[in-house]
């Protein structure tokens, strides 16, 4: 955060990240690390981290350290000039309350759908409140085989810019089992996961809708509001244990926009030429 500026490219933003963990002792990252600017943020697995860093951009981040065997697996989204703009500080946010009402609900004895549920909420408030769709339980026509009435989440159009679910278990992979997965549906002493919701803005997104009717109204609403706020990615990650006390956030690395903010301000020369 203290070393990103324009000019960069997202592979030196990587190796900077990379060459911490080795620093603090990891013995690799846990994964492939993910450095995606500007339109790039808006791709779930972008891993080819060349892009050169622009001003007024934002940059999503997916890295994480492997230490004594275990993963951790954290993203954080970066202005790329210190600040976020007002539209992203807007969607930013979204996302960030979208995480804060998953966290409420991921206690011992909690439904792990619940969670879900109220992040996706969150976030269908939040875009239909900036336009980017028509109301939060607004639906479209899929362009998959999906029936509406059985998976109505599917056919919703929050969904078409949350393209992801918010959490997977954590352990000695980046992907573990999780017993609020293969159990009963709960949250249990012992769990380790993620929270990790997110929005990506582009046309394309729009462009991959069956051309139906209801489609078109749909996005002949949105488009002016889409293209605004285009090219946005936004994922905040987290890493989650539930202990006998509850839910405990062991990934803490500055998420709100302030702290991020506060210190990108601090710039210092770049560890890594």
């Amino acid at each position: 955060m203290r070393q990103i500026e324009p000019g960069m490219h997202e592979y030196d933003l990587q190796a900077i990240i990379e060459y911490t963990f080795r620093r603090g002792g990891a013995e690799r990252p846990s994964y492939g690390s993910i450095v995606g600017s500007g339109p790039n943020g808006t791709q779930l697995h972008y891993m080819k981290d060349r892009r050169e860093l622009k001003p007024g951009e934002i940059v999503v981040v997916d890295a994480a350290a492997e230490f004594d065997g275990y993963a951790a697996d954290i993203t954080r989204t970066i202005p790329v000039s210190g600040t976020y703009s007002p539209d992203q500080r807007a969607l930013y946010q979204i996302v960030r309350d979208g995480q804060a009402a998953a966290e409420r609900n991921s206690k011992p004895g909690m439904s792990i759908q619940a969670a879900q549920d109220s992040s996706l909420d969150v976030r269908a408030r939040g875009l239909a409140a900036l336009g980017l769709i028509e109301a939060p339980t607004a639906t479209f026509d899929p362009p998959w085989p999906a029936d509406c009435s059985q998976s109505p989440r599917a056919c919703q159009q929050v969904s078409l810019f949350a393209i992801h679910g918010i959490s997977h278990g954590l352990g000695l992979a980046v992907h573990d089992p999780l017993q609020a997965y293969y159990g009963d549906g709960t949250f249990k002493q012992g769990d380790a996961f993620t929270i990790e919701p997110g929005l990506y803005i582009t046309p394309r997104l729009l462009d991959i809708l069956p051309d139906t009717p209801k489609n078109r109204a749909f996005k002949d609403k949105v488009r002016k509001a889409v293209e605004r706020y285009q090219n946005n990615g936004v994922r905040i990650e987290d890493d989650y244990v539930i202990t006998d006390k509850g839910l405990e956030w062991i990934t803490r690395v500055p998420r709100e926009i302030d702290e991020i903010e506060a210190i990108a301000k601090q710039k210092k020369a770049r560890a890594i030429p």
